[in-house]
């Protein structure tokens, strides 16, 4: 299997992933600030749906040999230097690196207003990224 196809199919997980966090997301905050295992079940669901982002992006650098990168910052940095992502874009993939990071390792203690304004807002930052890397394939 070629990295072309590998990308396709992580690109599809990774919407399989925010289509089910569309399904589960309540409409309102309060039924899921008051209701654990949705809460949880979201968090899971869009930390999947960023390791989908950061698989994509590792395997873009391994396909195009771009170098080693040291972290996953740097992966970021690789891709947008090499101008498959947009800049915009790369600020908007650092951003949810670091909230992946949040939820993951509990820094802090998790607001779930914010995240879940996050999960209701920016979604579109994944809707993007399935945009530039689809173009990517497409010219490569």
């Amino acid at each position: 299997m070629n990295y072309k196809d590998r990308i396709l199919i992580k690109l599809d997980e990774m919407n399989q992933y925010l289509e089910e966090l569309d399904k589960i997301l309540p409409d309102e905050f309060i039924d899921y600030q008051t209701n654990l295992t949705v809460r949880r079940a979201c968090e899971k669901t869009i930390e999947l749906a960023i390791e989908t982002v950061i698989d994509v992006i590792s395997i873009i650098i391994a396909g195009k040999k771009l170098g080693i990168p040291n972290d996953e910052d740097s992966l970021i940095s690789l891709v947008e230097k090499n101008k498959i992502i947009s800049s915009s874009l790369a600020k908007k993939l650092m951003e949810m690196k670091g909230f992946r990071n949040i939820l993951v390792h509990k820094y802090g203690d998790i607001d779930d207003q914010r995240v879940y304004e996050y999960l209701k807002e920016e979604i579109v930052d994944f809707n993007t990224f399935n945009k530039e890397i689809n173009l990517f394939l497409k010219k490569s």
